[in-house]
């Protein structure tokens, strides 16, 4: 009977634990395609035409030392030129007899420059340099971006918080029954004069073990998960970097653990704290 109970609760912390490792996942998949997406926000800043190629270069060495600018790229006449061939299908030089494209500067920002707030005061910034002739951005995709961002990570924050809430409730639970069934071996060994602590001690142990284990397991089937994911689309390992993995399993498993143990510690303190009769009536 022992037995039989120590795994049910081994198999029903494991699911709460995996459970609340799929609700992580999705709020840091969350978190990384957010800051993707506003990566590839680009600023492009249209050079004059009577600007030299070396200036252009020389000033695209000025803006890469900004704190807003992750990367940046230079695009040549040439190289704008051959896009829109491409695009429209026809040639401008063949009916203007020049080339009506500019140089420019494509910059992606950081993700907390990401905003129009940001953006409109690199904007004054840029434009005050010489070189510059004007710069382009999509304000409304950004601020509808930006918005719909907060919307879901609002969203995921509060299943999260409350499926944590569900989860150390519903764990707690399962740690105070298999204590439950001990509360008399609890009171015997109080009479003979066992200290509170080395009555908790092995309780404490246990559960802790039931937590680490519990936690392990579920990284085990996450990862499972994860792989089968993976094997369908293998893009999703570029908005989930190793170090947020380790971070969604180390939450799991020191999870598993606090909670297990905290929920041990109380439970004992509880059947301790009550007489003899009292036991009889809970």
């Amino acid at each position: 009977m022992f037995k039989v109970q120590t795994i049910s609760v081994y198999i029903s912390t494991t699911l709460v634990l995996l459970l609340l490792g799929v609700m992580g996942l999705l709020f840091v998949t969350a978190d990384s395609l957010a800051k993707h997406v506003r990566h590839n926000l680009a600023l492009t800043v249209v050079m004059k035409n009577d600007v030299s190629e070396a200036d252009i270069l020389k000033f695209k060495k000025l803006i890469d030392k900004r704190s807003y600018v992750l990367a940046s790229k230079y695009i040549s006449q040439e190289e704008v030129l051959q896009q829109q061939i491409k695009e429209l299908g026809t040639n401008p030089v063949e009916f203007l007899g020049y080339n009506p494209y500019d140089s420019s500067i494509e910059i992606s920002l950081k993700n907390d420059f990401a905003n129009s707030g940001n953006i409109a005061q690199i904007e004054k910034e840029l434009l005050k340099h010489k070189e510059v002739g004007s710069i382009i951005y999509q304000r409304e995709l950004i601020d509808s971006i930006n918005s719909n961002i907060r919307k879901i990570s609002a969203v995921l924050l509060v299943f999260l918080v409350m499926l944590t809430i569900i989860s150390w409730s519903l764990i707690g639970n399962l740690v105070r029954l298999s204590i439950y069934s001990k509360r008399f071996l609890m009171h015997t060994m109080k009479l003979v004069g066992a200290t509170w602590g080395f009555i908790r001690r092995p309780f404490i142990l246990h559960n802790m073990k039931i937590g680490l284990l519990s936690g392990i397991l579920a990284n085990i089937l996450l990862a499972g998960g994860l792989y089968i994911v993976w094997k369908h689309e293998p893009g999703i390992a570029t908005i989930l970097p190793p170090t947020h993995l380790a971070a969604v399993a180390a939450g799991i498993t020191l999870f598993g653990v606090a909670i297990c143990v905290l929920c041990a510690y109380l439970s004992v303190n509880r059947f301790l704290r009550m007489r003899s009769n009292d036991l009889y009536f809970i």
